[in-house]
């Protein structure tokens, strides 16, 4: 039985593996960390491991603490990974972007796949069938964009993102700022889809993320993955890396 832990930048989130099947999953503030471990170490005695992926920093020190005695690794670019990269440093590689082409092999092998996680970054990352990462690219997410053209204008207000598809023309300051953050992250999405389409054959399309469900048209082709897309792939590499 595995502990499966991911932190982002306004949530954590715990998975119970067992034989590669999630038993249960928690998603809580960042603020409250403690006692959901707290929680889940009492209701699964049994968990044998654990692995974590931090994109935050902010207080990985006390979870591993907290984690202590059971044995847990960091996900990391140093471990025995499913797949090979051609990045450079190969160390700046985030650690959920990793979990999630652990994932794109474990779920897709022998498959050119195209990995879109659209949170507070959009990061692109592209999987061949060999099983080679070929790098990708990263742009500004939502929130990001929202938050820029407030901080970087004078009069720009700040708003936040909208579920809803958003008219091409905005007829107002804040429909337009809609629009243009909206149909610039589609159209965005819809022309590097577009290319790398062309330049990779039968090309598997993946998207994930916190802020995927924000996307109110489906974009050709793609797939929106599972939210525990990413939890797989770490389950996958702890599995790679046994401990005990």
């Amino acid at each position: 039985m595995q502990l499966i832990i991911d932190i982002g930048n306004t949530l954590i989130k715990y998975y119970v593996f067992d034989e590669g099947v999630i038993l249960d999953s928690y998603q809580d503030p960042l603020e409250n960390w403690s006692l959901s471990l707290q929680k889940i170490k009492k209701e699964f005695p049994k968990l044998k491991s654990a692995i974590i992926s931090d994109v935050n920093g902010s207080f990985i020190n006390e979870l591993q603490e907290a984690l202590v005695p059971l044995p847990y690794v960091n996900c990391s670019i140093e471990l025995k990974l499913p797949f090979k990269t051609q990045y450079n440093p190969p160390k700046q590689l985030g650690q959920d972007r990793i979990a999630l082409l652990a994932a794109c092999q474990l779920l897709y092998p022998h498959k050119n796949v195209l990995v879109i996680d659209i949170g507070s970054c959009i990061t692109y990352d592209l999987l061949d069938q060999n099983g080679i990462h070929q790098g990708g690219a990263i742009s500004p997410g939502y929130s990001m964009r929202y938050k820029s053209m407030n901080d970087y204008s004078g009069k720009l207000p700040s708003l936040q993102p909208q579920k809803e598809e958003n008219d091409l023309v905005g007829t107002s300051t804040e429909a337009a700022m809609h629009s243009g953050v909206y149909h610039g992250i589609f159209f965005e999405l819809q022309g590097i889809i577009t290319v790398y389409q062309s330049q990779h054959e039968h090309l598997t399309v993946i998207l994930t993320g916190g802020d995927a469900q924000m996307l109110s048209k489906p974009l050709k082709n793609s797939i929106f993955a599972h939210s525990n897309f990413l939890a797989k792939g770490l389950n996958h590499i702890l599995a790679m890396n046994q401990i005990s």
